[in-house]
């Protein structure tokens, strides 16, 4: 987004920033956390008004509030009123109220007679804001298996936000609401402030073109209809249409993957529909689409600049990653690092592309004839090996050295947590306790040797664990020490 816009979506704002590893741009976000209720204090607190009281004393700003010390009906009704006005003067999006019993030992004492109505209280929400306008013309959008149509019409301001588009779902719902072609009048809302959504068609104007070829791929489509519920939907009958791989694609942008951070598996779809992508290098050549890109519903110059920099940094991948981002079947992280164990990656794409042997990965171990027949086929196929080739030619890749083996950790067992300063990451140091014949698992137990925390006087609830089983907390340095040749 550019500086002095809006984002459009406030839920996904803030659940998307909490992911983000730059502390700074979380910071730069101004996110606040909004209190609502106490789930559990030593303190004994019988009310909730006096719960919010309890947690603003703390520092925190709680949900807005107000209390009605004599309800009745008729006050109950003039302070919904009030709600409704004061509502449109905050600067975040509200959908609803909630009216509950402020006496909580009370309010326990109800039954719940439904979602909106259970234990003490009573939820609603506010009657969604509509408004009207023409139909432009119908996207035809392509996700894994379905050829989702969505409405794109002459855009509305709806809940403080410019809205131009909202997803149809299917071709029944069309046809449900009489959907035609362009300028058709159509009414249009944000279910729960977010998602647009076209509740009414007022007056419908030609008939609904349902696209004959799928528009990513050109081959033929066709109308199913579920046993089920008698819902049709519309399919590319192409199964290696480049819409039908978007989780491959999405694997493939991981962190995981060649880490192209910034691209979600939403906009990597954008991109198929578009024919921007058909195979994993294309997605290098983006830059050939930036004044596009700069123009399109949630980019901007910064954000698609930030992209093209991560597209840049991803060309350097390491062989592991790249081979697990290729999304071959039966071969995982741990598969990888098994092969790359014993070969260099071009050594181990060359020997897989000319064996006749489709078991000869098997003498490694932890591979059996069944991965690596399947790791022989998928670089024989000819699709897949310029697949390969066309993204070697593209990135820069760089091979880990294999790890000495030895039994320093021989019969020993693990826990690693904290954060580590002379291994690279914790993935580091658990690949060579491995090698090493030690075993790294996530949680500690009896069957636990070591605890690996350099916050040693940690209260953590794995230092807790530790202690009362009397197992040995050591830090890296103490590790090194006894574990290595160091």
């Amino acid at each position: 987004m550019e500086m002095g816009e809006e984002y459009a979506n406030p839920r996904n704002l803030a659940s998307g920033s909490l992911t983000l590893k730059n502390i700074d741009a979380v910071k730069s976000r101004h996110i606040r956390w909004i209190p609502f209720t106490l789930v559990h204090t030593d303190e004994d607190i019988v009310t909730w008004g006096k719960q919010m009281a309890f947690l603003e004393h703390l520092g925190f700003k709680t949900v807005e509030h107000e209390q009605i010390i004599h309800p009745t009906q008729e006050s109950i009704d003039k302070v919904i009123q009030e709600w409704t006005v004061k509502l449109n003067t905050f600067d975040y999006p509200v959908d609803g109220l909630v009216i509950s019993y402020d006496d909580t030992i009370y309010a326990t004492s109800g039954s719940v007679t439904g979602h909106h109505a259970t234990r003490g209280g009573y939820a609603f929400k506010w009657q969604d804001e509509s408004a009207a306008t023409e139909l432009e013309y119908i996207e035809w959008s392509c996700a894994a298996s379905t050829i989702s149509p969505v409405a794109v019409f002459k855009p509305v301001n709806l809940e403080g936000t410019t809205v131009k588009r909202a997803s149809l779902c299917n071709i029944s719902e069309c046809e449900r609401l009489g959907i035609g072609d362009k300028g058709t009048k159509i009414e249009v809302i944000k279910a729960n402030k977010i998602i647009p959504k076209v509740i009414n068609v007022t007056e419908t104007i030609g008939k609904l073109a349902i696209p004959c070829t799928c528009p990513v791929c050109k081959a033929a489509t066709e109308v199913m209809e579920s046993e089920s519920s008698a819902t049709k939907t519309l399919h590319c009958i192409n199964p290696n249409c480049p819409a039908k791989q978007l989780k491959k694609f999405a694997r493939f942008v991981s962190k995981e993957g060649v880490n192209i951070d910034g691209l979600s598996e939403q906009t990597v779809q954008k991109f198929i529909n578009l024919g921007w992508i058909t195979e994993y290098a294309d997605l290098f050549h983006l830059d050939k689409y930036a004044n596009e890109l700069r123009t399109m519903e949630g980019f901007g110059s910064k954000s698609v600049s930030n992209l093209l920099k991560s597209i840049d940094k991803a060309r350097t991948v390491e062989a592991k990653r790249f081979l697990y981002a290729l999304f071959i079947p039966l071969v995982g992280q741990d598969v990888c690092t098994r092969l790359l164990s014993t070969y260099s990656l071009l050594e181990l794409i060359s020997t897989a592309q000319t064996t006749t042997d489709l078991t000869i990965f098997s003498t490694i171990s932890g591979i059996g004839p069944e991965k690596s027949a399947s790791f022989v086929r998928w670089m024989q196929d000819e699709k897949n090996r310029n697949i390969v080739e066309n993204l070697l030619s593209e990135l820069e890749i760089t091979e880990v050295l294999p790890i000495e083996k030895g039994s320093l950790c021989e019969g020993k067992t693990f826990v690693v947590t904290g954060d580590v300063r002379h291994y690279k990451n914790r993935n580091e140091l658990k690949a060579y306790i491995e090698s090493q014949g030690g075993k790294v698992t996530g949680s500690v137990s009896k069957s636990t040797n070591y605890l690996i925390n350099n916050d040693i006087n940690s209260t953590s609830s794995k230092n807790q664990k530790a202690r009362e089983l009397g197992i040995d907390i050591i830090s890296e340095e103490d590790f090194i020490n006894k574990f290595t040749n160091k």
